[in-house]
């Protein structure tokens, strides 16, 4: 009879382990797939700013040419 109780411990055991395992494996994909989101956002936020930094560099080194053009 002892041996019955210990198996059926060993299951119930085993069942709450997977049952964990599986709810922090869904539960660390979803956190990761909104983090991927997130920074998919940041990169092209990232993107935008690099285009603009580019043209105001641009305008920079052309105000410079004509004031320098001017002098």
């Amino acid at each position: 009879m002892v041996v019955l109780w210990v198996w059926i411990g060993v299951v119930v055991f085993a069942a709450v382990v997977f049952v964990f395992c599986t709810y922090e494996l869904v539960w660390k994909s979803r956190r990761l797939q909104r983090d991927l989101e997130r920074l998919t956002g940041l990169s092209q936020s990232l993107g935008e700013l690099q285009t603009k930094v580019a043209a105001t560099q641009t305008r920079l080194v052309q105000a410079q040419s004509a004031r320098e053009l001017e002098q």
